[in-house]
């Protein structure tokens, strides 16, 4: 499951990377010429691919047996990626309803992860 983990998160991470660049941000650059803006996307959408790609890096690492999570530390990965999927489900709910059909799937995908990562801590 830890290899699973890994190769997921990794692919997540440089899709998340990819998306933000390619399909977000050439959206924002036809909207508006604010480079505060644009730039600050840029850097949210890369720190939480940098974050994924992290995660899924630790997940490897410990398939390959070079690194062991043990005591709370096993608890840290899937209390990150929570604390992403929370505060996405949090902006959603409260501030933009429009966000929830379209973000659905990216749901369904870090459920299927963070079942991934309790299945990894209780075994």
């Amino acid at each position: 499951m830890e290899l699973a983990l890994g190769v997921i998160l990794i692919f997540m991470s440089i899709v998340h990377i990819i998306y933000g660049e390619r399909m977000q941000v050439d959206v924002l650059k036809k909207v508006t010429d604010d480079t505060i803006l644009i730039g600050s996307y840029r850097v949210m959408s890369l720190q939480g691919g940098i974050l994924l790609f992290a995660i899924g890096i630790i997940y490897f690492l410990s398939f390959l047996e070079l690194i062991s999570l043990t005591g709370i530390a096993a608890y840290f990965p899937v209390g990150i990626v929570l604390l992403n999927v929370l505060s996405v489900l949090i902006v959603t709910l409260t501030k933009h309803m429009e966000l929830l059909k379209v973000t659905i799937p990216q749901f369904v995908i870090f459920g299927i992860i963070i079942a991934l990562q309790i299945l990894v801590i209780i075994n």
